[in-house]
């Protein structure tokens, strides 16, 4: 297989689009050995003192210091001149598991504490609304807070997947995916588990032949009327809920059988939408189809579904649009406290990062510093939005009403 396209033949046939298929392999195939070494999979950066510290939270001086004095602490590993160090993930956890056993004090408790595992999905049935970049990102946040990540991606595009380095069709099959668990030839997730390069993110990738699914699925509820296809996720999160803190599914953009499965197993759902009119009425439609298909499963189940929290998330916001801040004034009278405070906003370091496959949070302060710290500071304002309204809905006083 070349990396260049056959001359130009205004008469197609299959093999076309075979061909143009193993060239979009090969292009991303270079992209992820473009960021990684020669012959290894894709690794994630170290974290200089400086961030190393205020994810632990605590100053660089105390943590220097804590570093020195402590032999139970990680070294690190030296960087550059006058013996600066960078620290692993893994490392910045292990500070915090020390932290937490020396001084008690609760601000380094990072694991969930309620018995109930948080599921946040991320849905719209409308394609390019940024939902594996929203996902992807507020996983990788909670990973650096501490907390223990799975991802599930439900798209058989497999974006999800591709971004944590692997090519999705020839790195798995569809017994690698969640097929063969819906299909109901096993009875865990655990076996479909993946582990990244991210210390506390685990990920069940998806391919194509994920989408073998959206036919499957209805022909087994027309077999057997008992058949509740909307739990099949939902029952597996059940069999590895011990081993993480919260889990956040990737969905395809369309409101098919495998988007009501992760819709039904979450505890918050979030909707990103880009503030175009398109989008702003394509959400319309969305929560009119999310009404009438939980409508009709609580008929079945002989309950509403209750989420803890439903939040729109304004993607792809350009502040400096006016058409933007107009659409995203409406979207705010509209949905009033269900649009998420703050906003993913379009930074040239957040499409730089995208090319290269990665994240705001992989590249760091790649490139313009100024750049890259304003991007960050967006996306952790988002992100941070989330966690803490994971955190509340999870207190022990909450209620189970919807957020």
């Amino acid at each position: 297989m070349t990396d260049i396209a056959p001359p130009l033949d205004e008469r197609v046939d299959l093999a076309l689009f075979g061909d143009y298929a193993g060239l979009s392999a090969n292009i991303q195939r270079r992209i992820v050995e473009s960021r990684a070494k020669p012959n290894e999979s894709k690794t994630l950066r170290l974290f200089p003192t400086s961030e190393a510290a205020e994810l632990v939270g605590l100053s660089e001086t105390h943590f220097r210091a804590l570093r020195r004095e402590r032999p139970d602490f990680p070294e690190g590993t030296v960087v550059g001149g006058n013996n600066r160090r960078a620290f692993t993930l893994a490392e910045i956890n292990t500070m915090r598991d020390r932290l937490l056993e020396t001084t008690g004090d609760q601000r380094y408790r990072v694991r969930r504490v309620s018995d109930a595992l948080p599921v946040i999905t991320f849905a719209n049935f409308k394609g390019g609304a940024a939902k594996t970049t929203s996902a992807v990102h507020a996983a990788q946040y909670f990973a650096l807070k501490g907390r223990r990540v799975l991802l599930v991606d439900l798209d058989s595009q497999g974006s999800l997947t591709s971004i944590f380095g692997f090519q999705p069709d020839e790195d798995f099959t569809e017994n690698d995916t969640l097929y063969p668990f819906l299909r109901g030839e096993i009875k865990s997730l655990r076996p479909l588990v993946r582990r990244t390069y991210w210390d506390t993110i685990d990920l069940i990738p998806a391919n194509l032949s994920l989408f073998q699914s959206e036919f499957e699925l209805p022909l087994m509820q027309h077999r057997d009327r008992n058949f509740r296809f909307w739990r099949l996720l939902q029952s597996g999160l059940e069999s590895v809920a011990d081993d993480y803190d919260i889990v956040v599914c990737d969905c395809p953009p369309s409101l098919g059988y495998l988007s009501i499965n992760a819709i039904y197993a979450a505890t918050g759902l979030v909707v990103p939408v880009p503030p175009s009119m398109l989008d702003y009425a394509s959400t319309g439609q969305f929560f009119r189809m999310m009404h009438d298909t939980l409508a009709t499963l609580g008929q079945y189940e002989k309950q509403t579904k209750i989420f803890d929290f439903v939040r729109i998330l304004i993607a792809k916001f350009n502040p400096a649009d006016q058409n933007h801040k107009q659409i995203a004034r409406w979207m705010s009278l509209s949905y009033r406290e269900r649009v998420m405070e703050n906003r993913m906003v379009v930074t040239t370091a957040l499409d730089m990062a995208g090319l290269r496959k990665e994240t705001l949070y992989e590249s760091g302060a790649s490139g313009n510093k100024r750049t890259s710290d304003r991007a960050l500071d967006h996306m952790n304002a988002v992100n941070a939005e989330l966690l803490e309204l994971v955190t509340r809905t999870m207190a022990p006083a909450h209620s189970g009403e919807v957020a």
